[in-house]
């Protein structure tokens, strides 16, 4: 990939995430009355630190990303993996408390919000494991994949309802539900194809 191809794709990936975090994200954190919460008020001190929680896991894990810093400031990388880990245990879990106590959807929404928190903190153990033991080639595909499910679940998760056209045939409920389990399962299919035929180039079968 051209410099020109990754500059456009980080001032997407940065534009998107710094958008759905000023308009849904910090009125929970700055806000602090039962208008901003609405249907959360019941649950406002869970729901401002797992708002809190995931606005420094998606930062966090997006420096992650970032080749240049991992290179130069192996210290500052790491640490700031230890952050996003830390942060995004608390996320995966809160996430799975929501999914079992669902307030935007039915049954539906509530499973797939629960497996984006499963899956995350499946993907994040499994990354965790692979750097302790020292193979950074698998540790860096995990990270990818935990970092996939992290900002679907944050900005994904947004843009779906966002969809007013859909929801206005379907339903509001139905929409969230889509939402819910697309959000996640979408991006990280198409990550993971991405992925395989990367390595499907650089490591070509040759027969004997």
């Amino acid at each position: 990939m051209n410099l020109a191809w990754k500059s456009a794709a980080w001032a997407l990936l940065l534009g998107s995430i710094l958008y759905y975090v000023r308009r849904d994200a910090l009125h929970y954190l700055f806000n602090y009355s039962s208008e901003s919460f609405k249907g959360f008020w019941s649950e406002r001190i869970l729901i401002r630190m797992h708002v809190a929680s995931a606005v420094t896991m998606i930062f966090t894990g997006t420096f992650q990303l970032w080749t240049g810093l991992r290179m130069r400031y192996m210290v500052f990388h790491t640490w700031l993996g230890r952050v996003y880990l830390l942060a995004g245990v608390f996320v995966g879990c809160s996430a799975l408390y929501m999914g079992l106590h669902p307030r935007l959807g039915g049954v539906v929404y509530g499973f797939g919000l629960f497996l984006n928190g499963l899956f995350w903190l499946a993907a994040a153990a499994m990354a965790y494991y692979a750097i302790r033991i020292g193979n950074v080639q698998a540790h860096k595909i995990w990270m990818i994949r935990a970092y996939i499910l992290c900002f679907a679940g944050i900005v994904g998760d947004r843009i779906i309802p966002d969809m007013t056209f859909v929801s206005q045939r379907i339903g509001t409920e139905a929409l969230n539900d889509i939402g819910g389990w697309a959000n996640w399962a979408v991006p990280l299919m198409a990550v993971e194809v991405w992925m395989q035929i990367r390595s499907f180039r650089k490591n070509p079968h040759r027969s004997s």
